[in-house]
């Protein structure tokens, strides 16, 4: 059986590989990433710093791991509301439009051409046949159960 930090050692490599994945899908491969895409990293920035903290000391404070949790449930919330956005049950905000001053008729054609003028809802890359909001949401989930094992553990 894994023990409580060798098991946050690995959620961490994960948050670190899941923020390297989307960051090379962006900017290597040229697939643009809405804003409710880029909300979504903040929580595995915040989760893996709190991680490295939890690695360090010297005991797993469980108060951090309901912080952690805390970030996940915004996260999970934030895929959630995107995955809803893609599939029309909810309307794209103000937030999902493009942004970027248009001054030209060349500055718009750039836009079209480097597919930077989509909103939320399109879907421009798929992974196992699903958006990476819906990833995110399963990952998310997968975490969550992850950090209740780890918080059951640590109690007894």
């Amino acid at each position: 059986m894994l023990s409580s930090k060798n098991l946050l050692r690995l959620l961490l490599l994960t948050n670190i590989l899941v923020l390297i994945s989307v960051y090379y899908i962006e900017y290597v491969m040229n697939v643009y990433a809405c804003i409710l895409c880029k909300y979504q990293r903040i929580p595995y920035f915040i989760i893996s710093l709190l991680l490295i903290y939890l690695i360090t000391s010297k005991e797993v404070n469980i108060k951090i791991i309901y912080l952690i949790i805390f970030c996940l449930m915004i996260n999970i919330g934030l895929s959630f509301y995107h995955i809803g956005i893609e599939q029309n049950i909810f309307s794209e905000t103000k937030a999902c439009k493009a942004t970027g001053s248009i001054l030209n008729q060349e500055d718009l054609l750039k836009q079209f051409e480097t597919n930077k003028i989509a909103g939320c809802a399109n879907i421009n890359f798929r992974l196992l046949g699903m958006s990476l909001s819906s990833l995110n949401f399963i990952m998310n989930i997968v975490f969550l159960s992850i950090y209740a094992f780890i918080i059951k553990n640590e109690k007894k």
